[in-house]
């Protein structure tokens, strides 16, 4: 297979100047990835931009556009390669070989463009009825400091090398585990490990996110053994094989976040998950 061709930011905004003139409907679209870092001089080019949109009807005015401009499907073989690899809601490609992969709200169906990530975002292009805007630093750092690419690494070495809000990253980092229930900490941890043994470059968040990694992580782990029946700090002890002292504490950090409930009525004490309230539930009360 031939090597790709890589595109530069001059590129970029000269495809960005044809679809303005085939954009019919306000759009507003995020560039992350590769594509982004050429907007902020850390990357000469790229091969592809990955863009995120808010709905399906968007999408539908972006691809409509891009198709008029003569973007194609990419080689079926390719293109479900990419699907399955990527989870792009839609790929498309011109005849120079560059490439749009697009998204809708969550990114290779891992993490979602949050709110907080929008108000980080600064505008690169407003022209008629397309808007582009540039995800933060951070943000990028965080979209690809989650993956095991090798070249995901080098990105978010040059992103580390280029100063960044390490506070942000893992903000964000903690807020995409909540909207997600994946534990996103332990993925970022570990790629800061190999960031450190690869280049020497140390973050400040190591350690924080590996704690928070190791206690959301026992949080998981107590909460299916009660789940299970397992509500007693014996029978929890048994099944996970840790000092009964380590899970006393752990519980009584749990009903102390009040995820779960001590039954005193009776010994041994039982604990039990506390359920989400409804949305109505909020409202009633």
């Amino acid at each position: 297979m031939a090597k790709r061709r890589s595109f530069n930011k001059n590129y970029l905004q000269q495809e960005f100047g044809k679809l303005t003139s085939k954009i019919n409907q306000p759009i507003t679209m995020f560039l992350i990835g590769g594509g982004a870092m050429a907007f902020y001089g850390l990357k000469d080019a790229t091969k592809d931009i990955d863009i995120i949109l808010d709905n399906q009807e968007k999408l539908k005015t972006l691809t409509t556009a891009l198709k008029s401009l003569d973007y194609k499907n990419p080689d079926s073989v390719v293109i479900t390669r990419a699907y399955n690899k990527m989870r792009a809601n839609e790929i498309l490609e011109n005849a120079d070989g560059f490439r749009w992969d697009i998204f809708v709200k969550k990114v290779c169906n891992a993490l979602t463009f949050s709110d907080a990530m929008k108000t980080r975002a600064h505008e690169i292009w407003a022209k008629r009825k397309l808007k582009i805007q540039i995800a933060s630093k951070e943000d990028i750092f965080l979209f690809k400091g989650i993956t095991e690419r090798e070249a995901d690494l080098d990105d978010i070495r040059l992103l580390a090398e280029s100063g960044l809000d390490w506070k942000t990253i893992k903000q964000e980092c903690q807020n995409q585990t909540t909207l997600s229930g994946i534990l996103w900490e332990s993925a970022l941890y570990q790629n800061l490990l190999d960031l450190k043994e690869k280049y020497h470059i140390e973050s400040p968040i190591e350690k924080p996110l590996r704690d928070a990694a190791e206690k959301k992580l026992i949080e998981i782990t107590l909460t299916k053994e009660i789940e299970k029946g397992n509500n007693t700090v014996k029978s929890i002890t048994q099944k996970i094989k840790e000092p009964q002292s380590f899970v006393r504490t752990e519980l009584k950090r749990l009903a102390k976040k009040g995820l779960i409930t001590v039954d005193k009525s009776n010994k041994p004490y039982k604990f039990y998950i506390n359920k989400k309230p409804h949305k109505t539930d909020k409202a009633t009360n």
